[in-house]
């Protein structure tokens, strides 16, 4: 006996009990791969840790491979050791190299990588009347929202 719940097929033993098919763990991480358009793996940048933290955490619970660093400096160290990263998430408002400084070099060294800022806040002066190139995203955000972002 099977049911779609959620749309995900479960299978029922005889005694009414699910039980598990085989290679669910695989096509679970391939519906979510292919729910984020091809993005596997994503680095979060952010100087409060704990913001950082939460974002791995989550963006990993929804299938995707996630990373933290805590600086500009800390993130092109990363994406140096792990050129297959497919997307940066990072926080414009950091001391030392901010979001757009560091979205400016990870455009330069690694093309194919999705550059996403977030901020809560933004001062118009660090634009220099250059219009914003990256994506942007709103703190707070909810994961569902960034995962979207990704996607497109």
């Amino acid at each position: 006996m099977s049911s779609l719940m959620s749309g995900r097929m479960v299978s029922f033993s005889d005694a009414g009990r699910p039980k598990a098919a085989s290679g669910s763990a695989q096509a679970c991480r391939q519906e979510a791969e292919a729910s984020v358009g091809g993005i596997r793996k994503v680095l979060v940048v952010d100087d409060e840790a704990d913001v950082a933290d939460l974002a791995e955490m989550l963006l990993s619970a929804h299938g995707l491979d996630a990373m933290a660093a805590y600086s500009g400096a800390a993130a092109l160290e990363v994406l140096a050791a792990h050129p297959d990263v497919d997307a940066l998430v990072s926080d414009v408002m950091m001391p030392g190299m901010n979001g757009l400084e560091l979205a400016e070099q990870v455009a330069g060294r690694y093309p194919k990588v999705k550059i996403i800022l977030a901020s809560g806040y933004m001062a118009p002066s660090m634009f220099n009347g250059q219009p914003l190139r990256q994506l942007f995203i709103a703190k707070p955000y909810r994961i569902d929202q960034l995962i979207k972002l990704l996607h497109t």
